[in-house]
């Protein structure tokens, strides 16, 4: 059974139930319609029957006490609503209700017994007789239908309300049954969950799959061990990427110290030595920062804390002199961070550093409340995000027009995510002067 839009059941359990409880209310619904239809064919057995009989008693009365060609009905044999007519339809003895006594003179002459029904409210039998001695008559016998209709009601009712409780037990049942059923289930997801991030060495180990429960413990065994194979293969492919990089990292950056320090450098050497050295730094930050992460996970679970105004402060260096850096922060400069503050600027400086290299005049680093969270605003007066661009800003090695490695943003995101935050960019009007592009990063607060 399928239901579509906003009747459809969120969750499993619940499908169960409904299912379950609409499947069991069909089979009610069959179950008191046969009931029905027994129902009215018994009382209409029985009233036939009760007519019959009656009519079969005072058949018999006028046989015995009859001995002429003229049928004689004896006294006090004669119910009420019951007439006796001779063969030429006249009335002998009984009596019936005004309402009923011209249905009654119709059947007076019949030759074969007959029913009728008048209304819903009464139903007459004409028995034609002929007695011992040869007299002929027709009695005639009326019997109220109420009595039974208000039993096929009581029948019809008490299938409701029957209908109603199996339904409302057959739901409960089934939430109880479903619930000690999925239980398992729901703990063995969160448990799965909660060793892929903090405990890879973990198994459910049910043994074989012999029942779904242990088939879906294989299932997330499996998944488990590429999880952590997939992890230990990161961590060991970073840990030689680290290796391999820092050696001559090192050599360029020392190479630039020492050439600076000699001094004697024409102006344009000065320059180039010391963009070396700076870009040698921040490549080795952003090793750094990348081994700590894959070496330590759950750095994000860290108990230390920072101030927004230390993790601005640690940013502000990023921007030249040509530049103008705008510290709109200001106010919300002594709120604290639930996030070490080594972390907190390693998110915060790729955002800063793409400013820079696409900002005409100014960046502009600004916080505000939002939660139980700190929003970090960085924006520039560039010519803004390219459209193009926009789908792959946090894809590893995308890079836009304005240069770089693409690893920045990329590695902001990863960093802002191993702390519980997140790295974003807002849709700005492309179509202002100076509108520039706009990174956010969302902090947890302390």
């Amino acid at each position: 059974m399928r239901l579509s839009g906003r009747w459809r059941p969120r969750t499993f359990r619940t499908q169960i139930v409904v299912s379950t409880m609409v499947l069991t209310a069909l089979g009610m619904l069959l179950v008191g319609l046969g009931l029905q239809v027994l129902t009215y064919r018994i009382v209409e057995g029985n009233v036939t029957t009760v007519l019959e009989d009656r009519a079969d008693s005072v058949v018999g009365a006028v046989d015995a006490g009859t001995n002429g060609a003229t049928p004689v009905v004896p006294a006090g044999v004669l119910d009420p609503d019951t007439v006796v007519f001779d063969a030429e339809g006249h009335e002998l003895a009984g009596l019936v209700s005004p309402r009923l006594s011209e249905h009654a003179s119709d059947l007076a002459s019949v030759t074969t017994p007959t029913f009728t029904t008048v209304g819903d409210k009464e139903r007459l039998l004409a028995q034609p007789f002929t007695t011992g001695s040869g007299a002929r008559g027709v009695v005639v016998v009326a019997e109220p239908l109420a009595p039974y209709e208000q039993a096929e009601l009581y029948v019809g009712l008490g299938t409701v309300v029957v209908g109603l409780v199996a339904v409302l037990a057959v739901g409960l049942i089934a939430r109880w049954v479903s619930s000690r059923t999925l239980a398992p289930v729901a703990q063995m997801a969160e448990r799965a969950a909660d060793w892929s991030e903090h405990d890879l060495d973990h198994r459910f180990e049910l043994g074989p799959p012999v029942n779904e429960l242990s088939a879906l413990g294989a299932t997330l065994d499996g998944l488990l061990e590429r999880v952590a194979r997939t992890i230990l293969a990161e961590q060991r492919l970073t840990a030689e990427l680290a290796h391999e990089l820092r050696t001559p990292l090192s050599a360029i950056q020392g190479a630039a110290d020492l050439a600076l320090l000699r001094g004697g450098l024409d102006e344009d050497a000065q320059t180039d030595l010391e963009q070396i050295a700076v870009s040698s730094r921040a490549m080795a930050e952003t090793i750094t920062t990348l081994l700590d992460l894959a070496r330590d996970p759950s750095a994000r679970e860290q108990s230390s804390t920072c101030r927004v105004d230390e993790v601005v402060a640690g940013v502000a260096g990023l921007v030249p002199e040509g530049i103008v850096f705008d510290d709109t922060a200001a106010a919300l400069h002594d709120v604290r961070l639930a996030s070490p503050r080594d972390l907190a600027v390693r998110a915060l400086a790729p955002l800063v550093d793409n400013a820079v290299r696409h900002a005409r005049s100014r960046v502009s680093v600004g916080a505000e409340v939002v939660g139980r969270s700190v929003v970090l605003r960085v924006a520039d007066d560039g010519a803004g995000i390219d459209a193009a661009v926009r789908p792959q800003l946090f894809t590893p090695g995308a890079s836009g027009p304005g240069g770089g490695t693409g690893l920045g943003l990329g590695i902001a995101r990863r960093v802002a995510r191993s702390v519980g935050g997140e790295v974003g960019a807002e849709v700005t009007d492309d179509t202002a002067p100076d509108t520039g592009a706009i990174f956010t990063l969302r902090l947890p607060r302390a």
